[in-house]
């Protein structure tokens, strides 16, 4: 049985994996749709917020986001939660627990994994969520799969009464293709009438504590219920129509989902293959089947063998991780190669066995780039976090940081922070490194705007609450900037119509109801301020907090202060204005007697002075119109 819905008048539209999950949402009479922006996801609730009739919001956090769309669940409304993929992490509570309680409407939940750490602290493998918590996952190999599974994903949630995980990639997160869809779902052309059909009927509240209150006397039910159903999902996945083989040769096969079976199918079009896109509960009938037919079979899957590992706990052994990495991407030239190194290619496809193209295996491109100078990330010019990482620097503290793009303040030249391990860690682990005693000076922790809304609230009433003494940093640039400029709670705004939003938090008033008293607020681009102040609260005896309060330069428009800044003949090359890593001073091709080279300001200035303060010898100057 195939369900995918084929409706009348379909047209092609070209669309990224993410809006087509959102175009899905809508299709599928989505009410409720919340998240916290982490890329490779942030880009699925903008798009969705662009259609009718559905509320669409980033919440303060994935485990809050995930609470509220439990709640519209509960009130029979269906609701999606996107998430990138540590953010699930974040939601792992309620999301054990809604995985026995079951639905009343249809939650989807998307995370968005990110193999080989584009903008990660790490590349965990979101399927093991799918099994850990006894709950089906799709896994999409391209954009109209997106639209067709987020659809379907919520018609298999109120079917089997579960949450439903959506796991995509950044490579199908971000790459666009066709999608065949109904004109009245993609944005500015849907009709309120048309979707009316694809709402659920609205339902009076009722009461059931037997299947929402999880007391151990009721939860032990529900997870009886909850192993019940993976056999009824298992026997769905077997005969559903989603997972197919596609037979070709009989000699040599492949078992492959996501992005995975498009490099596959690039590769040896040639060879069968099983093809996994609703990939747990595992098809182990349709699995013992291509087995049988197909002579040699191979598993070819990105990042920890999950696939392999469940077809192995049916008895089967396939080779699989033993020729393709545990770590980052694959790519088509990396298929080939361990298609190679396996045997399969060049077995059946003489035209295919002959020596990748560079060295080692490596297409001429990768070669190329494998010759050219590293070049480290840095803060964008004029950053107003700049000055901060810089005085931290010059006062040799110990600096416990957070997930940001002030994270690259731990990078050279600044080299000013000392841990980036999870949202939100930097005031914890701030008072536990003061309660080790291991440093002479004070500790310093620091994190951003969003990131305190986040998850560094409840650590710094923690602090306060067990009598800690640190210095809190947060960079107040009035965005979420990392993941492309999104609201938050301190901005006033949200992603309803308008984003308007009637409270907008002070991030001051939330520190003093917290019971710190001691708190400085200063403008990042006054250096001589922000280092006096630092020295001044790293000095202090007290818990104590710093809100340094700048707009990003990007976001929501591009800042230029309309001042330019240059280097006066005379320059000594004592090197200081190198030392902020500003991506718009740079060496010159001109050198001293003493062969150090002669720095300039280049055009991208955007005239924030910070270079200026910190020149001892009153070599720059603003360039007078």
């Amino acid at each position: 049985m195939n369900i995918i819905n084929k409706t009348a008048k379909i047209s092609a539209a070209l669309l990224t994996g993410n809006e087509a999950i959102a175009a899905g949402a809508y299709k599928a009479g989505v009410h409720v749709a919340t998240g916290y922006p982490g890329t490779p996801s942030s880009e699925i609730l903008p798009y969705l917020a662009r259609f009718n009739n559905t509320i669409v919001n980033w919440s303060i956090n994935e485990k809050t986001a995930l609470e509220i769309a439990i709640g519209a669940s509960i009130g029979y409304k269906r609701s999606m939660f996107t998430t990138k993929h540590v953010g699930l992490n974040v939601a792992s509570d309620p999301l054990m627990t809604l995985a026995i309680t079951g639905v009343r409407g249809g939650i989807v939940i998307v995370t968005a994994d990110d193999p080989a750490m584009h903008s990660s602290q790490n590349e965990q493998d979101n399927r093991f969520y799918s099994k850990f918590a006894k709950v089906p996952m799709f896994e999409p190999s391209d954009s109209n799969e997106c639209f067709e599974f987020t659809y379907e994903a919520f018609e298999i949630s109120e079917r089997f009464d579960t949450p439903v995980i959506i796991r995509t990639t950044t490579r199908i997160s971000h790459s666009k293709s066709i999608v065949h869809i109904e004109p009245a779902y993609l944005p500015n052309m849907n009709s309120n009438l048309e979707n009316k059909k694809f709402l659920p009927k609205k339902k009076p509240y009722i009461k059931d504590i037997e299947k929402f209150v999880m007391a151990p006397v009721y939860a032990r039910k529900r997870h009886k219920i909850a192993i019940e159903r993976l056999k009824k999902l298992q026997e769905f996945s077997n005969n559903s129509g989603i997972n197919k083989i596609e037979y070709n040769s009989l000699d040599f096969g492949a078992i492959t989902s996501g992005i995975s079976y498009q490099y596959v199918k690039e590769i040896a079009p040639f060879a069968s293959v099983l093809k996994l896109p609703f990939s747990y509960p595992l098809p182990d009938l349709l699995v013992k089947e291509f087995v049988k037919r197909v002579k040699s079979v191979i598993i070819v899957e990105e990042l920890e063998p999950f696939i392999q590992n469940e077809i192995s706990s049916i008895g089967i052994n396939l080779m699989g991780k033993e020729f393709f990495n545990r770590f980052g991407e694959l790519t088509p030239d990396m298929v080939k190669e361990g298609l190679i190194s396996a045997g399969f290619i060049k077995k059946y496809d003489n035209k295919s066995s002959g020596k990748l193209q560079g060295k080692g295996g490596l297409s001429k491109l990768d070669s190329l780039l494998e010759k050219l100078p590293q070049r480290l990330p840095a803060l964008c010019s004029g950053c107003p976090h700049t000055s901060v990482f810089y005085a931290l620097k010059k006062l040799r503290v110990p600096v416990m940081g957070d997930i940001g793009c002030y994270t690259l303040g731990a990078l050279p030249p600044l080299n000013a922070m000392d841990s980036c391990i999870s949202m939100g860690l930097a005031f914890g682990a701030a008072q536990g490194l003061s309660l080790s005693n291991s440093s002479p000076k004070k500790i310093a922790g620091i994190m951003g705007d969003s990131t305190f809304f986040h998850s560094g609230i409840t650590s710094l009433i923690d602090a306060k609450y067990n009598n800690a003494c640190f210095t809190a940093i947060i960079l107040d640039n009035s965005t979420t900037a990392m993941t492309g400029g999104q609201d938050h709670p301190g901005t006033g705004k949200n992603l309803s119509p308008g984003k308007v939003v009637s409270n907008k938090i002070d991030i001051k008033r939330v520190v003093e109801g917290i019971g710190i008293d001691e708190i400085y607020i200063i403008d990042p681009y006054n250096y001589n301020v922000v280092y006096k102040t630092l020295k001044k609260a790293l000095s202090s005896k007290n818990l104590n907090v710093i809100i340094t309060k700048r707009p990003c330069i990007l976001y929501p428009v591009k800042i230029d202060l309309g001042k330019k800044f240059k280097i006066l003949e005379g320059c000594n090359g004592c090197n200081l204005c190198m030392q902020i890593g500003c991506p718009s001073i740079l060496n010159s091709d001109n050198f001293l007697d003493n062969n150090k080279p002669i720095p300039f300001i280049d055009s991208s200035c955007i005239g924030c002075s910070i270079c200026k303060d910190i020149c001892v010898f009153n070599f720059i100057e603003e360039i007078k119109s």
